[in-house]
C-alpha cells in the first residue's frame, strides 16, 4: 500500500507539468456553461485537513484500536509552477473501546511535525479543480493515556514514544473561488516504530499474536481546505 502510494507520486509529479500550458479561452456556449478560468498560482497556500485514521499493516495495533479523528494544518510555498515546499503540524487521537478489547477504555494520543513536498495541478477543461500530492517527513510523539494491568511485577514498558514517520497524501479540491476550494483527502502514514501488544501488557485483556515486528501504519480519510494568497507573478 505504501509502495503505491509512492509511485503514483512520482508518476503523477513527471506528468503534471505537462499540463502547464494555458488553455484557450473558449467562447460562450449556448447553454450558459461557465468559461475555462485562468490558472493563477499564488505564493502561500495554507491548508487544513481533518480525517479518520484507520489501523492498518500491524494486525495488533488493528485488533487494539480504532481511530477517533486528525486534525492537521499547514503552509505551502511555491516554488515553480505548482510544484511546492512546506511544513505541516498534525494532532490526533486513536482509542481502544468497548468493541476492541472488552471492559477496556485507553487513548493514544498523536502529535507531528514534518517538512513536505508536492504539486498542485488543475485537473479539467475549466480549470476549477485542484489535484495535489504531497510527501511529508518528520517527527512523532505519541503517548498513552488509561494502559490498564493485573500485576504489578509486569507494569507496562512504555507510555510514550518518539519516532520519525513518513506520510504520502493526496487531494482533490474542488473551487468555490480562484484561491479557495474545498475537498477530499487521503494518506498513509508510516511511523519507524513497531506497536507490539506486549510493550502496554495488552495481552493480559486479549490474545494476540508474537509476531509484531510491523511498523505502526494507517489510512486517513476526510475533507481538506484549500486556501492560497499572495498572487505569483510570471
Amino acid at each position: 500500500m505504501r509502495h503505491l502510494f509512492v509511485i503514483l507520486f512520482l508518476l503523477f509529479s513527471f506528468g503534471s507539468f505537462a499540463q502547464d500550458e494555458q488553455l484557450p479561452v473558449a467562447p460562450p456556449t449556448i447553454t450558459g456553461d461557465p468559461l475555462p478560468a485562468k490558472k493563477q498560482y499564488y505564493l502561500l497556500s495554507p491548508r487544513i485537513s481533518v480525517t479518520v485514521p484507520h489501523p492498518m499493516g500491524n494486525k495488533s495495533f488493528k485488533k487494539s484500536f480504532v481511530g477517533i479523528y486528525e486534525v492537521s494544518g499547514g503552509l505551502n510555498i511555491l516554488v515553480h509552477k505548482g510544484l511546492f515546499i512546506g511544513a505541516t503540524a498534525k494532532n490526533g487521537l486513536l482509542k481502544i473501546t468497548e468493541n476492541k478489547i472488552t471492559d477496556y477504555n485507553a487513548s493514544m494520543k498523536i502529535n507531528n511535525v514534518a517538512g513536505k513536498f508536492g504539486f498542485d495541478t488543475y485537473v479539467g477543461e475549466k480549470n476549477r479543480t485542484i489535484f495535489s500530492m504531497a510527501l511529508s517527513y518528520g517527527q512523532n510523539w505519541t503517548s498513552y493515556e488509561g494502559i490498564k494491568y493485573k500485576d504489578e511485577n509486569n507494569k507496562p514498558k512504555l507510555n510514550s514514544f518518539t519516532t520519525s514517520y513518513w506520510e504520502p497524501e493526496m487531494n482533490i479540491f474542488f473551487l468555490i473561488e480562484a484561491n479557495f476550494g474545498v475537498g477530499a483527502t487521503i494518506s498513509y502514514t508510516v511511523f519507524d516504530a513497531h506497536f507490539d501488544p506486549y510493550d502496554l501488557v495488552l495481552n493480559e485483556y486479549a490474545k494476540f499474536g508474537t509476531d509484531n515486528a510491523v511498523s505502526t501504519q494507517f489510512f486517513s480519510f476526510g475533507f481538506g481546505f484549500y486556501y492560497s494568497m499572495i498572487k505569483k507573478k510570471k
